[in-house]
């Protein structure tokens, strides 16, 4: 005990002399400092250039997710599978070549609004000093988050948003691992074909209908691209506001006055579920119904529409029964399902890879640079995420891998088709090589089922 007596009495003696020099300081020169830093935070990039991204051996990442609202439930399922991949991260010695740095997860809440998305952006990058933004599913919150995103040189990778156009823009800090939508339609319409072909089913005519955002209407306008190259006529589109919407009953009457072959669907969850109510009061059944994911594979709208979603098909990137062709996804469902309760879906499966992705070129990124020298490490960041290349094996969904193109978009992703069945799950009926069930086809009238 005695020997401790001298060094409270230096330590005290130190901290005498910074205060008096820090007081000295303040007086010369601190009313110019504070302006100085203020007018940089509010004009220029620079602000969020500060140390900040790592601290105490942790890495700060911004997450945009839509936790309140009418998407706070895809909010939550898409937060699982961040926060999971993560845990496994961290659990296996966190980034090493940080020295094992772990990562920490900043939430920002969109509430599904394009205009809050941005501001959460903001604040992620200014004040949480985030080294990279992850999210926001909708399309139009990705747009405006990203715009931030760009504006102060901050990587942003995109697990979950399929508008096209987000990869169109020429930026050079936005990458987006999930296929997007014209990729999507290409192939529904070879999967059409193929349907045409192996069930001689006839189908000929198509109809759209779907949600007024960035998202529905890029998806419409991908669907007649290649729905009309294909040789297939539409003969009715739709669009409504899924924000407000409460009754799809007069929409649905439209279509069936149409009488299409094929219905197209790009819907959030609760009109998934009006499409679904709204096809069944008026008795709507044309012979295929295929959707474009979102509220089609929320376990809200799996649980609500029960049977009466038997039999509608949908384009996915995961699927449960997929544990059989992807060596490491039955571990990892295992392990989430144990956590969580519920199988991985193509929400939760979507960001639980963006989080791996992001991690790779972390790992690569802290080889060149610290994350304590934000603005540095950013751009290293930027470049790992450009030259990265993810082979399969080290994946959870059916895609050839990760790479990037000049525009940011993950060349090697690929969707599915899956069909809700009489069990009330989906299963995987296309392409071919991912199948492990036959397509229930046509779509049976409603008033012929038990």
């Amino acid at each position: 005990m005695a020997s401790m007596k001298p060094s409270i009495g230096l330590i005290a003696a130190i901290v005498v002399v910074i205060a008096l020099i820090a007081g000295v300081m303040v007086l010369k020169g601190g009313e110019k400092t504070t302006t100085e830093t203020a007018t940089t935070q509010a004009t220029s990039p620079a602000a969020g250039t500060a140390a900040g991204g790592a601290s105490g051996g942790e890495i700060k990442i911004g997450v945009i997710l839509p936790l309140s609202g009418r998407l706070a439930e895809t909010g939550a399922d898409l937060k699982h599978g961040i926060e999971f991949a993560v845990e496994q991260i961290n659990s296996m010695g966190g980034v090493k070549s940080c020295g094992g740095a772990k990562l920490v997860v900043v939430y920002g809440d969109s509430a599904g609004k394009p205009e809050v998305g941005a501001a959460e952006a903001e604040r992620l990058i200014t004040q949480e000093k985030v080294v990279a933004l992850v999210g926001a599913y909708q399309s139009a919150v990705t747009k405006t988050a990203s715009e931030v995103a760009e504006r102060y040189h901050v990587p942003f990778l995109n697990p979950d948003s399929t508008s096209p156009a987000l990869t169109q823009r020429g930026y050079k800090w936005f990458f987006r691992t999930t296929p997007h939508d014209a990729m999507f339609a290409e192939q529904q319409a070879e999967f059409i074909k193929w349907l045409n072909e192996k069930y001689n089913l006839g189908l000929k005519t198509y109809a759209i209908i779907h949600e007024d955002s960035e998202w529905g209407t890029k998806v419409a306008e991908a669907w007649k691209k290649y729905f009309d190259a294909a040789g297939f006529k539409l003969v009715k589109e739709i669009s409504y506001h899924a924000a407000t919407v409460t009754s799809l009953d007069a929409e649905v009457k439209a279509l069936k006055a149409a009488n299409p072959d094929i219905l197209l669907v790009a819907s959030y969850v609760q009109d998934a579920i009006l499409l679904v109510q709204a096809m069944k009061a008026n008795n709507f059944a044309p012979k295929v119904v295929l959707a474009q994911d979102a509220g089609f594979i929320s376990p809200s709208y799996v649980q609500q529409v029960g049977k009466d979603g038997w039999f509608i098909m949908s384009r996915e990137v995961f699927n449960w029964d997929l544990m059989g062709k992807i060596p490491r996804l039955k571990q990892v469902n295992e392990e989430y399902k144990k956590k969580y309760g519920v199988d991985l879906n193509g929400n939760s499966a979507r960001d639980y890879t963006g989080i791996w992705v992001l991690y790779y070129a972390l790992e690569e990124a802290c080889k060149k640079a610290s994350p304590d020298n934000l603005e540095e490490f950013r751009a290293a960041l930027r470049d790992a995420l450009a030259s990265l290349e993810i082979p399969a094996d080290k994946l959870i969904v059916p895609w050839k891998g990760v790479k990037f193109d000049e525009n940011g978009q993950n060349i090697l992703g690929q969707g599915i088709i899956v069909q809700m069945m009489e069990d009330g799950k989906y299963h995987t009926i296309y392409p071919p090589e991912y199948a492990t069930a036959e397509p229930k086809v046509p779509f049976p009238p409603w008033n012929e089922r038990s």
